[in-house]
């Protein structure tokens, strides 16, 4: 039991819309919770929601900009002197340019954003990998699910936002990163291997979140199965994926966008 109680799930952009749902799995599968989040307000809020619904795990929470090393060496430290062990990661932070009538992604905003929304997504993603594993390594147990996206696969089809969202454009920036983020995964599954230590990435299509009528009608028309995701569909395939219940997927790319991308 001493073991189970120090076991964390680690999830980073944790008070997000997909952020939030990952960290409840965690929970659910009985480790506890280590959450970090650039926004404070939010971060915190759900943490008490958490505690009220697992009020028999240890929840710890962040607000800090995982862009910085020396911030990550802290929460290593701190883990240390408490004798917490991390076993899972879930690297979810993203800077993700939401769609509406007023955006345009134009160069000059993009050049503007082009080193942040690396360094949140693929930076900070290698500076947790790297200082929270080398105890996994000791223990030979551990999994890292990256978040990636169908766009890891595919070219954004830009019609999709025409005549919904004006001048929008989904930025080169993020089709690269989410690239970039299945490098990761098959560099560090093949690093990681041979500890026993699994690395994924997950790369659904869009998500539904009370999108514009439009909008949906636009991408179901690409898809097979002429829906968007739902929350629960991402949420069963990370219960499977962190479960004691396989061990051997690693380096994969799991797509799960009813189809969308074989065509």
């Amino acid at each position: 039991m001493r073991n189970l109680i120090q076991e964390f799930g680690l999830v980073t952009g944790a008070s997000g819309f997909l952020g939030k749902k990952h960290c409840e799995t965690v929970l659910e599968n009985g480790q506890n919770l280590l959450m970090i989040d650039i926004k404070k307000k939010e971060l915190f809020k759900f943490k008490k929601t958490l505690e009220k619904k697992f009020p028999n795990q240890i929840i710890e929470s962040y607000n800090l900009d995982i862009t910085q090393a020396k911030n990550i060496k802290k929460i290593r430290k701190e883990f240390d002197k408490n004798k917490y062990l991390v076993t899972l990661i879930i690297n979810n932070a993203c800077i993700d340019s939401k769609p509406n009538t007023n955006s345009k992604n134009s160069y000059k905003k993009i050049l503007k954003s082009w080193d942040k929304e690396f360094d949140v997504s693929l930076k900070a993603s290698y500076l947790i990998i790297e200082n929270f594993t080398d105890k996994m390594k000791m223990l030979k147990k551990g999994k890292i699910i990256n978040i990636a996206s169908d766009l890891s696969l595919i070219a954004p089809n830009q019609k999709i936002y025409k005549n919904v969202y004006n001048n929008f454009k989904k930025p080169i920036t993020y089709s690269i990163i989410k690239h970039g983020v299945i490098g990761l995964t098959k560099y560090y599954a093949a690093e990681l291997g041979k500890y026993n230590i699994s690395c994924n990435a997950i790369s659904p299509s869009g998500v539904f979140n009370n999108h514009n009528k439009k909008f949906v009608k636009n991408l179901t028309g690409l898809i097979p199965m002429e829906r968007m995701a739902s929350i629960n569909d991402i949420v069963e395939l990370m219960r499977f994926l962190i479960s004691g219940k396989q061990n051997y997927i690693n380096g994969q790319n799991i797509v799960i966008d009813g189809g969308r991308t074989i065509i």
